[in-house]
């Protein structure tokens, strides 16, 4: 068994952006940037500070997103798990080349009046649309 998991983050903790410092600080590296396989949709969360995306798992679409995959220690995953606010959660992400790792999912529930905003392919453009 690895002592590391993968972690995909697709908003705020990714390189350079507000949130990354959480993986940095426990001992997380960065593995690549990458997409998911098509099926997945982006949303701005409403109301959270620093803004953040969330992502839901829809077959029906044909999106891919953006996003990176981070490795960190096991021992350090709980510390990181706590951080996590709802309506964010982690949950198994299927990455374009059909691999699956741990990653960043939204409850649904909380979207239905949350912008949609898979049309950018990811959070940074989006960011930079703004």
């Amino acid at each position: 068994m690895s002592n590391q998991i993968e972690v995909a983050v697709c908003g705020a903790h990714m390189s350079g952006l507000p949130l990354n410092y959480q993986l940095v600080e426990l001992d997380a590296t960065f593995v690549k940037a990458t997409k998911t396989a098509k099926g997945y949709r982006l949303f701005e969360v409403p109301d959270k500070v620093p803004p953040r995306p969330g992502m839901v798992r829809d077959m029906s679409c044909d999106i891919d997103l953006e996003l990176e995959v981070w490795s960190m220690p096991l021992e350090n995953f709980g510390a990181f798990m706590v951080q996590i606010a709802s309506p964010l959660c982690i949950g198994s992400v299927i990455l374009e080349d059909g691999s699956v790792v741990y990653g960043f999912l939204c409850e649904s529930d909380y979207l239905k009046e949350a912008e949609e905003i898979s049309a950018f392919s990811g959070w940074r453009a989006f960011l930079e649309s703004k």
